[in-house]
């Protein structure tokens, strides 16, 4: 993490939130979640080829 920005209203890069994305879809946590919450998985999986982004 870069604390430089942290006082900063930039953002940071598509490839840095991408790259935290798929840390995080890796990680035992999020394994845990999906366990927890069926319903969320099935909603994930729903969405997961949508432009949700302009």
């Amino acid at each position: 993490m870069n604390f430089q920005r942290i006082n900063s209203l930039e953002m940071e890069t598509e490839d840095h939130y991408r790259k935290k994305a798929n840390f995080y879809r890796t990680s035992p946590e999020y394994g845990k979640m999906i366990s927890l919450y069926p319903i969320l998985e099935s909603s994930i999986k729903d969405c997961k080829d949508e432009n949700l982004v302009a």
